[in-house]
C-alpha cells in the first residue's frame, strides 16, 4: 500500500511539472494581427458604355420599324469605328405604351420600343469621336461610361504584394516599441478585392444639346484618370 502511494504521488508531482511547462509555453507565444490595404495606379487601356436606342410613335409598326432602322444604323456606326461584333452585347429588347401627364391626367403618347447595347472599347484612341458621332443621334442616350485595364489580374496580384509589404514594414515598426525584436508569418488571409474606376460625366454629356456637337467637327473630350486596383490582407505575426 505504502508502495502504490508512492507510486501515485510520483505521478502527480510529474503531471504538475508538465502542466507547468505547458502553461509557459503557452504563455510565451504572442502574435499581433495587422490589416493591411496595397495598392496600384495605372493608366487605363480599354473603356466600355451603354448606349439606349428608343423610338416613340402611337402606332406600334412604325415604332417597331424605326427601332429595327436606327439600331441597324447604329451596329454600322459602331462598327465603323473599328469595334469588333464581339465587343457589341445587345442586352435588351423592349416595346412598351408610354404615358405623360397634362393637367394631372395621364396621357398616352405612343409606344416605345427600345433597345440597350453594352459596347467595349479596347482601344481608348477611338474613344472622344466616337462619343461625339452617338451624341448626335437624337434617339439614343449614353451611360455608364467606365475604364479597365486588360491586365487587372496581375495589377490584382500587385496590389496584393504591396500590401504585405505594407504589413511587413509596419509590424517592423511596432516591433521597435515592444520588447520582441522577431517575427513570423502564422496565417494571411484576403477580404475582396475592388477596383475603384475613374469618375466621368458620361450622363451629364449625354444629356446637353446634341445638335451642338453634331454642328462641330471638335470631339467631345472625355478624361480618362487612373484605374486604382486596391487589396486588403490580414496578416498575423508571430513576435518573439
Amino acid at each position: 500500500m505504502k508502495y502504490l502511494i508512492t507510486i501515485f504521488s510520483l505521478f502527480f508531482v510529474l503531471s504538475c511539472q508538465s502542466q507547468s511547462a505547458v502553461t509557459n509555453s503557452n504563455s510565451s507565444f504572442k502574435t499581433i494581427m495587422l490589416c493591411s490595404t496595397g495598392e496600384v495606379e495605372t493608366r487605363p487601356d480599354m473603356a466600355s458604355f451603354n448606349i439606349n436606342l428608343s423610338c416613340l410613335d402611337k402606332s406600334i409598326e412604325i415604332s417597331k420599324n424605326c427601332l429595327v432602322d436606327q439600331s441597324n444604323a447604329l451596329m454600322r456606326t459602331i462598327k465603323s469605328f473599328g469595334i469588333p461584333e464581339d465587343d457589341i452585347l445587345t442586352t435588351s429588347v423592349n416595346l412598351n405604351k408610354s404615358y405623360t401627364w397634362v393637367n394631372n391626367s395621364k396621357v398616352f403618347e405612343g409606344y416605345r420600343s427600345s433597345t440597350s447595347i453594352y459596347v467595349t472599347v479596347k482601344d481608348l484612341k477611338k474613344l472622344d469621336t466616337m462619343y461625339t458621332a452617338l451624341l448626335g443621334n437624337e434617339n439614343l442616350d449614353l451611360s455608364g461610361l467606365s475604364y479597365s485595364h486588360s491586365k487587372m489580374d496581375e495589377l490584382k496580384n500587385d496590389a496584393y504584394v504591396n500590401a504585405l509589404q505594407k504589413a511587413n514594414l509596419l509590424a517592423d515598426r511596432l516591433l521597435q516599441n515592444l520588447p520582441e525584436s522577431k517575427k513570423e508569418i502564422l496565417k494571411i488571409g484576403n477580404v475582396q478585392i475592388s477596383a475603384t474606376q475613374p469618375q466621368n460625366n458620361a450622363k451629364a454629356l449625354a444629356e446637353n444639346d446634341r445638335a451642338a456637337f453634331s454642328a462641330s467637327n471638335q470631339p467631345v473630350a472625355i478624361s480618362t484618370g487612373m484605374v486604382k486596383v486596391r487589396a486588403t490582407l490580414f496578416v498575423e505575426y508571430q513576435i518573439k
